[in-house]
C-alpha cells in the first residue's frame, strides 16, 4: 500500500523559497515561514487552509465553507506573485522575509511568533 507523506514546512520552504516569502510580504508579516509553508502546501494538495488571516478575506464568516476558503487561498497566493514587484518597505520587504525563510530552512524552525525580527 503507497501511503502518501505530507511535506513538512521546511521542504515546502526549500521548493517554493520565493513565493513562501512573497506570501508572508503579502500577509505583512502575518505569515511566519511555517504558516506560508503550511498555506502553500494545503493549496498545493487542493485543501482549504483555515488562518484567522484568510477567514477575515473570505468575510469572516466560516459557514462560507470550503469553497470559500479555497477561492482565498488560490486568490492570495496569486497576488503574492502578481506583486512580488511592489514588496519592499515597512512590513513587506522581501529581503526581511527571505532572511526569515532562509533561516527557518536553516534552522528548521521559525521565529516564535510571526514578526519582522
Amino acid at each position: 500500500m503507497i501511503t502518501s507523506v505530507r511535506p513538512t514546512a521546511v521542504d515546502v520552504l526549500r521548493r517554493y523559497r520565493r513565493l513562501a516569502s512573497h506570501l508572508i510580504c503579502e500577509s505583512l508579516g502575518y505569515f511566519s515561514p511555517e504558516a506560508a509553508a503550511n498555506a502553500i502546501a494545503a493549496h498545493k494538495a487542493g485543501r482549504p487552509f483555515w488562518c484567522e488571516w484568510y477567514m477575515h478575506l473570505a468575510g469572516g464568516q466560516p459557514e462560507r465553507g470550503e469553497q470559500a476558503m479555497l477561492a482565498v487561498g488560490r486568490e492570495t497566493l496569486r497576488a503574492a506573485f502578481r506583486y512580488r514587484g511592489t514588496h519592499r518597505g515597512f512590513m513587506a520587504s522581501y529581503a526581511q522575509a527571505r532572511r526569515l525563510v532562509d533561516e527557518a530552512i536553516r534552522s528548521g524552525t521559525g521565529p516564535a511568533f510571526a514578526s519582522w525580527m
